[in-house]
């Protein structure tokens, strides 16, 4: 399954509760587009901070507000739905929405091939 990560940071001068609210009204846009933009998995977490557990491990803080996964069969399906100008003008509608709450120089983003060790059952 590919799939497209984000470390998403928000933008300067919303607070975090502002962050959550245009992310929630973001999400409903993407739910509306998911077919025309093959789209078979959307994921948002959200940190929570437990004391004393991010340092256990020794790791780096986390330095995010939130991070975001979209899903596709392949990268085929991923590149085929932007290949219609229906979609891109979706994708660019999306992308001016990110911009509103979303800091995109300071966020990470990446594509990867997912490989599920354990699947989650109901």
């Amino acid at each position: 399954m590919f799939k497209i990560t984000m470390l998403v940071k928000r933008a300067p001068g919303i607070t975090q509760q502002e962050f959550v609210a245009h992310w929630a009204a973001h999400s409903q846009k993407v739910l509306v587009n998911q077919k025309g933009l093959n789209i078979v998995r959307y994921a948002k977490t959200m940190p929570i901070f437990i004391e004393g557990q991010s340092t256990k491990r020794e790791t780096a803080a986390f330095n995010y507000d939130a991070m975001g996964e979209l899903w596709y069969e392949s990268v085929q399906a991923f590149a085929d739905a932007r290949n219609s100008e229906a979609a891109r003008a979706v994708l660019a509608e999306l992308m001016a929405d990110e911009a509103r709450f979303c800091d995109m120089k300071n966020s990470v983003m990446w594509f990867g091939e997912e490989e599920a060790v354990i699947e989650f059952e109901h």
